[in-house]
């Protein structure tokens, strides 16, 4: 965490930012709204206004449903003294009769003010839609202070609107490999003020939370493949009569937006939840924590537990590890027990100590899910290994699953064969401990019946497929980011495709 609060004088107060904000704005719960430097507002409905990217003159406003055949809202000026829409001269501040508006069709928007008249397109969309606002150079750490603006459509009782919630916020690059495409991934964090003090808010619906990223998808044509897998994997926990983690879904949640930084639009997004100690409720049992360790670097073999080559020192990074909880002190000696078991120890040891150290239920159900989705990155980096305060047994949890579904780590493709194993796994099943290899064929059985089903795996691609085509977002990707011209279609035919032959191979492995 940051104290920003050198930076707090940045932003100016544009003259027509309180008009703004007593007529058409709903919420802006800032505590002090006067050091901020309001967007250019063009056009608001129902108080909520148009998201404008000044550079295309683009202006988007987030709908509840595909078509409305009558939208009558109350209607806002900004910046400019006369509004139109495809001709038609509104009026302010009044209930204006529309017609039927629909997504993804352009209603062209002229804005006069003196002798300045602007133009602009006008689309409807149905995804929610970001805003971040700064003065500052966003870097690769730490987070600078910015305005976040989210504007969602809220659905209550049959009955529907369009709301804005505004917060204060933190942003910076996240990424390794990710942070040098043109289109960046942010980490973004609530603030309550310009000092930088958490704030907690339940997001899209989201977890409660003050940590965010804001997934750009870049390698993975398809828009989906972190998504889908983070949904498939809480499917498989929700399947069970218990679980060993203390959360309903041991892994994060997403959903998608359109993003603006500084009135630039800047494409599709998911807003994606943090997986750390506060989603799992690591740190509930009174008196004592718990540990939770990220795998981050596969070179020297020491996350794929292939090497012991170094005692733990004072530092939150180790041999390829980081540990991301508790962050106040150095705890490795649960992650270093379990590595020289499975480095050091003979084989009758490790067969004697690896059940009290590893939930081997959990365990297979990570090898099922990374080897269904063949997700290369995820068995020896991009994964977690946690343990409750009260427990003796490591779970593993996956991270960054956009490498999977027939597509590598720079967006390639892959084969639907093989099998993905490192040296954890390969002992387990050499030694079959606590008959290992018929727990992975009797849960393979049992999740083909039901969520690894193609019709299951390909239902929600087929569902995100439309969303995004008929909200438009996909032709808005393809246009703002040079190179990309994703034709969705044939992503999702090659998905499917894909997804059928490794189902095929899989059978075949643990018949």
């Amino acid at each position: 965490m940051i104290a920003p609060g050198p930076y707090k004088t940045i932003f100016l107060l544009v003259a027509f930012a309180a008009v703004l904000m007593e007529s058409c704005y709903k919420e802006m719960p800032l505590e002090e709204p006067e050091v901020w430097s309001m967007p250019l507002r063009v056009l608001g409905f129902d108080g909520v206004f148009a998201f404008t990217d000044l550079e295309e003159h683009l202006l988007l406003y987030t709908l509840p449903y595909d078509t409305i055949s009558s939208f009558s809202p109350l209607v806002c000026f900004g910046a400019y003294q006369s509004v139109e829409i495809d001709g038609i001269e509104l009026k302010e501040n009044e209930e204006n009769d529309l017609g039927e508006v629909v997504l993804n069709r352009p209603y062209i928007v002229t804005a006069r003010s003196g002798n300045i008249t602007d133009s602009y397109q006008l689309y409807f969309t149905k995804l929610p839609l970001i805003q971040i606002q700064t003065e500052i150079m966003i870097p690769d750490e730490p987070k600078v202070l910015s305005s976040m603006e989210l504007a969602y459509a809220n659905v209550k009782d049959g009955a529907s609107e369009t709301r804005v919630y505004t917060s204060y916020a933190g942003i910076e690059i996240r990424g390794r490999t990710s942070a040098l495409h043109e289109k960046k991934a942010y980490g973004l964090e609530l603030w309550e003020d310009s000092y930088g003090k958490d704030r907690k808010a339940p997001l899209l619906g989201l977890r409660n939370g003050e940590d965010w990223i804001l997934d750009a998808m870049y390698i993975d044509p398809l828009r989906m493949r972190n998504k889908l897998s983070f949904e498939i994997w809480e499917k498989m926990w929700e399947s069970k009569h218990e679980t060993p983690f203390r959360t309903l879904n041991p892994g994060i949640q997403c959903e998608y937006i359109e993003l603006f930084i500084n009135q630039r639009y800047m494409g599709l997004y998911c807003l994606s939840e943090r997986l750390d100690e506060t989603l799992i409720n690591l740190s509930a049992a009174a008196g004592a924590e718990g540990v939770l360790y990220k795998a981050i670097d596969w070179n020297g073999g020491a996350t794929a537990f292939q090497s012991y080559s170094s005692e733990p020192g004072s530092s939150m990074i180790w041999d390829g590890w980081e540990q991301v909880y508790p962050d106040h002190l150095y705890h490795w000696e649960p992650l270093a027990e379990l590595r020289k078991t499975v480095v050091l120890d003979e084989d009758e040891m490790f067969i004697v100590k690896i059940d009290t150290l590893l939930n081997l239920d959990a365990a297979a159900d990570y090898y099922l899910f990374t080897n269904l989705l063949l997700a290369h990155d995820n068995i020896i980096k991009n994964y977690f290994l946690t343990r409750y305060a009260d427990e003796s047994r490591f779970l593993i949890m996956p991270w960054d699953l956009e490498a999977s579904w027939g597509i590598m780590w720079h967006g390639g493709e892959s084969t639907s064969n093989g099998m993905l194993e490192n040296n954890l796994y390969k002992r387990l099943m050499e030694l079959d401990v606590e008959e290992f290899n018929d727990l992975l064929e009797d849960r393979w059985e049992h999740y083909r019946e039901s969520i690894f089903q193609l019709d299951s795996l390909l239902a929600p691609a087929r569902l995100y497929t439309d969303l995004l085509k008929q909200s438009g977002a996909i032709e808005r990707e393809n246009n703002r980011w040079e190179g990309v011209d994703i034709d969705i279609d044939q992503e999702l035919l090659y998905f499917t495709q894909w997804t059928a032959l490794r189902l095929e191979y899989l059978d075949q492995n643990f018949d």
